[in-house]
């Protein structure tokens, strides 16, 4: 059987297609932005919490109510201004002019020639809990019943009949209404979907209280099966109505064992012939190895694709720089090649946008910016990626979104002795490394300037480190915490010790340290 075509996925998650869009003309330019690109699909999110961006007669159109001066404030600092001002523009040109901007782009993304998906955040508690669980983004059978809602999260709980009859009807509704050829149910935002099949104890008084983990669900994964069963039928229902095969794709988390706990069975919904491809990611994190081989052993047959996130390796200050370091070309191609490497049928571009809404820190420094977009010409093909300059990184934790329970663990930050250097794996996708300039970087927690510390690629002893000169390999602008450039030892590599693939990199310390991140610039 010949292997599908592989698919450039760029996904407008909600608003971000709308940040440009002030009046009607402007919704093209969401699109246009990929002329001569190599980008194939087009995912088009139609939800926030539980409302939605289109006219819906099934949920509910956003900003269903006005909101007070105070309310709005609230909701704008919840949010972010740019989002949630493009948020009120899509409902107030659909309520004031009876414009749909979703419907309109859906459209302007099929008569550009690329596949349109539509794809639906399974739980998505956005702004939930604002103005009592009657905000802009809840819908009405959200407010009209929270039996359904899951305690832990304020989610829906699709141990409920009722409430997967609700998504379906809405799912039914968009396929329905809007020329998509395809739905992508996106399992990353996220769980609880079922109440813990272990709930908390109250402990007598002095008693220490029973403590299973939340989301530990795997006792409802049948339900979920039997749930993608009947949006399956539904699909091919509606596909054979207007004559066309629509396409089911599934976005998961980085670990097997993680979506079982989590009551989610991919495995078995490829047995039952449910699924067209799958999508392999983290949330909200750029992470370079994921487990794509697993899936593809564990799912024979079917297309699996890798997430590609904006974020790169680093810790957030909660309160002051949410995301600190924004990916850069040179980190996209790096993590696009390094996902091929590992046998990844497709790249998934996501939150690639959100950069256009950063806004202000607390100084006033405004860190929004377009993203690096010549990247679109070279990530749907290995071939495109060769010769070009890369960042490669081991991965890193990151403090704000570290799910120990449906993840993978990240190797870094790591403590190392004398005694006990720090082995690493990096994966490098370079055919030709011998012949292009190649450069470690190993960043320490603190400043060591008492420390010797070497390195060895593959065990070959590199070049003693020099000075780094900057704090980034690469120009990196819109950084917004780097790291102080004598906390990094730089090493030039030689690069015929590199192989194609994984790599083990050996970090060997004279004192005490702790490694918070190992980076690799490939330059032509």
């Amino acid at each position: 059987m010949p292997a599908a075509p592989r698919r450039l996925i760029y996904n407008y998650d909600a608003w971000g297609v709308f940040l440009w869009v002030h009046e009607v003309a402007d919704i093209r330019k969401n699109v246009d932005l990929f002329a001569g690109s190599q980008v194939t699909t087009i995912m088009l999110c139609p939800n926030m919490g539980q409302s939605t961006v289109y006219p819906s007669k099934v949920s509910e159109l956003c900003h269903w109510r006005p909101q007070s001066p105070e309310e709005r404030a609230k909701f704008h600092h919840e949010l972010g201004t740019l989002f949630a001002q493009a948020s009120e523009r899509v409902a107030g040109l659909w309520r004031n002019q009876g414009v749909d901007c979703f419907g309109l782009l859906v459209q302007a993304v099929v008569d550009s020639g690329r596949e349109a998906f539509a794809t639906i955040r399974m739980n998505d508690v956005h702004c939930l809990t604002a103005e009592e669980r009657r905000g802009p983004y809840t819908d009405k059978f959200y407010r009209d019943h929270p039996e359904f809602r899951l305690q832990a999260s304020g989610g829906l709980n699709y141990a409920r009949p009722e409430v997967r009859a609700h998504r379906l009807a809405c799912f039914e509704e968009l396929l329905r209404n809007y020329p998509f050829g395809g739905l992508e149910l996106d399992f990353v935002r996220g769980a609880p979907f079922f109440p813990a099949d272990f709930p908390p104890e109250h402990p007598a008084e002095g008693q220490h209280p029973h403590t299973f983990p939340r989301d530990f669900c795997e006792g409802s994964a049948p339900i979920m099966t039997e749930f993608i069963g009947e949006i399956r039928r539904m699909m091919d229902r509606v596909g054979r109505e207007k004559g066309r095969r629509l396409e089911l794709s599934v976005r998961v988390t980085s670990s097997l064992s993680g979506c079982r706990r989590t009551g989610l069975d991919p495995v078995e919904w490829h047995r039952r012939g449910y699924l067209d491809f799958l999508t392999v990611g983290r949330f909200l994190k750029l992470h370079y190895s994921l487990p794509i081989a697993e899936y593809k052993a564990a799912l024979p047959g079917l297309p699996v694709c890798s997430t590609v996130e904006y974020i790169l390796s680093g810790t957030g200050a909660h309160g002051v720089y949410i995301y600190p370091r924004d990916g850069t070309a040179e980190a996209y191609r790096g993590v696009a090649a390094v996902h091929y490497a590992q046998g990844s049928d497709g790249i998934y571009l996501f939150n690639f946008y959100v950069t256009r809404g950063n806004g202000l820190d607390p100084k006033g420094r405004d860190w929004s910016h377009t993203e690096p977009v010549e990247v679109l010409k070279e990530l749907g093909d290995p071939a495109t990626l060769e010769g070009t300059d890369k960042l490669y990184l081991v991965d890193c934790v990151n403090d704000l979104f570290d799910f120990r329970f449906v993840d993978a663990r990240e190797l870094l930050p790591a403590a190392m002795t004398p005694d006990a250097p720090l082995l690493a794996t990096m994966i490098v996708a370079e055919k030709n490394a011998a012949e292009r300039k190649c450069t470690l970087r190993v960043v320490t927690a603190k400043a060591e300037p008492g420390a010797l510390i070497r390195v060895q690629v593959n065990g070959r002893l590199q070049a003693p480190s020099r000075p780094a000169e900057k704090a980034r390999l690469f120009d990196e602008p819109y950084d917004q915490m780097p790291p102080e450039v004598a906390r990094c030892r730089d090493f030039p590599v030689h690069g015929a010790d590199l192989r194609f693939g994984p790599n083990e990199i050996a970090v060997m310390s004279s004192v005490p340290v702790t490694i918070t991140n190992i980076e690799l610039a490939v330059r032509s």
